[in-house]
């Protein structure tokens, strides 16, 4: 006898990337996915699905949150880099009050490696804007 898989409705949420895109926004959307899905896979289904806004140059940073940093994610990147083990289900980096599972913010077009290593380290990010 087979158990039914369980699915998971998760809402994602992404920042504008400028004013145009702005008419979309809050750019939430719920996509369903496996129960036992891991952060890595449900990642894969969302690059595949073109959620993430396209920027001009092709080098746009997003931060992958929930109530912690999980992830970074790049244009330039084929695959994410991960703050948190890549196999950790995605029922686990949902936020305690469930309001915003995932959210993408976007951190302009600073390094992404700059960008991870901070976030790493536990260091303040550098200005999103390239104020320094």
């Amino acid at each position: 006898m087979t158990s039914a898989v369980e699915l998971l409705s998760l809402s994602i949420e992404r920042d504008s990337v400028c004013a145009g895109d702005d008419c979309d926004a809050p750019h939430r959307v719920s996509i369903q996915v496996h129960s036992e899905s891991t952060l890595a896979q449900v990642l894969e289904v969302i690059q595949g699905m073109g959620y993430l806004a396209h920027i001009a140059g092709g080098c746009a940073t997003w931060i992958v949150e929930s109530d912690r940093p999980l992830a970074v994610m790049a244009e330039q990147w084929k695959t994410p880099r991960f703050l948190i083990a890549s196999e950790t289900r995605i029922a686990a980096c949902q936020t305690n009050d469930g309001s915003r599972p995932l959210f993408f913010r976007y951190w302009c077009q600073v390094d992404p490696d700059r960008v991870f290593d901070c976030l790493k380290a536990g260091q303040p990010l550098p200005d999103q804007y390239g104020r320094e």
